[in-house]
């Protein structure tokens, strides 16, 4: 049996959809549970998924859920992603459940047995380091400045201690900027994906208006497969590793691959981003390099992350079978 934590968001969302779809039981823990759209989908899939609502805070009732259902690998993924108005409004909100949640959920898995657990953390740890002129590796010196680069740096360290305290085998996913399928406003989750925000406007018939930037969102099932991977693979070599494409592209791409199923969509970029719709996680103007994926490529994903394009085209008819999900 499988434990998602934040199984209700984005990521977790594809990740429990990867396990069910191989066949596996996935104990689904989150605060809103399942969305009805997704429950639906999952509910075709081979797997079985049990869906819970749980606060990973409260160590407690994820003890007993762990232990009543058997769970003997976990994902913990129930985390804030906080933007700058957020940390003035609520900083130790923030803390309270991205680093003390992280800790309630390990100590509960290591009391309920189970056997192995991986974390997420995020390439937001190494704050300003993608700006120079190299891919960014796993042991460059993080430099994080936001409170959600701070936190899930915290995260890697807390997960490290308690698999040193708890002898398991504890870690941590440095994913990249995530787009894909099952991306949805939460409200945890201050800024959405490019490729969420073209879809929505596009699907509305609104104009989209690019900004000029560059990044390495990496596609959501990849960062499932490499999920699981790192929880079912015999050996680890490290104890953090970077999921990324290992390559940046423009969000035009997407409006590309999606402008043959979407007629008379109105899109373009703008050299001014005051002009822009369309919201970036960074200055649009700055260059930006991507995370170094070789430990993911040798551990992890042999075949390496999929061509962006695919993916893109990939999402583009998700998006055009799921009109509501972006309404």
């Amino acid at each position: 049996m499988y434990a998602v934590t934040g199984a209700s968001g984005f990521v977790g969302l594809n990740l429990v959809e990867a396990l069910l779809s191989r066949g596996d039981e996935v104990l689904c823990l989150s605060l809103d549970g399942l969305p009805a759209e997704a429950a639906r989908t999952f509910e075709g899939l081979s797997g079985r998924a049990i869906d819970l609502k749980a606060d990973v805070r409260d160590r407690p009732a994820l003890e007993a859920a762990f232990r009543d259902h058997g769970v003997r690998r976990l994902f913990h993924g129930a985390v804030v992603t906080a933007a700058e108005a957020r940390e003035r409004r609520d900083a130790a909100g923030i803390l309270e459940v991205n680093v003390v949640g992280t800790a309630r959920v390990l100590e509960a898995a290591a009391a309920a047995g189970v056997e192995r657990a991986a974390v997420a953390s995020s390439s937001a740890a190494y704050g300003p380091l993608f700006g120079g002129t190299e891919p960014v590796r796993e042991d460059a010196v993080p430099r994080p400045q936001a409170l959600y680069g701070i936190s899930k740096l915290a995260i890697e360290a807390v997960a490290a201690r308690l698999a040193e305290l708890h002898g398991l085998r504890i870690p941590a996913a440095r994913i990249v900027a995530v787009f894909g399928p099952w991306e949805r406003d939460t409200g945890l989750r201050d800024t959405l994906s490019p490729v969420w925000q073209i879809a929505r406007l596009g699907l509305a018939g609104q104009p989209v208006r690019l900004p000029k930037g560059r990044r390495d969102w990496v596609w959501s099932r990849t960062v499932a497969d490499a999920l699981i991977a790192m929880l079912d693979g015999p050996t680890l070599q490290h104890g953090v590793y970077n999921i990324g494409p290992g390559q940046t592209w423009a969000p035009s791409a997407f409006c590309r691959a999606l402008e043959p199923l979407l007629p008379g969509l109105d899109w373009r970029e703008v050299d001014d981003p005051a002009e822009a719709n369309v919201l970036l996680h960074q200055d649009p103007r700055e260059e930006r390099q991507p995370a170094d994926v070789a430990r993911q490529t040798a551990d992890l994903l042999p075949g390496g992350h999929p061509p962006i394009e695919a993916c893109l085209e990939e999402m583009a008819r998700w998006v055009m079978q799921h009109p509501d999900w972006f309404r």
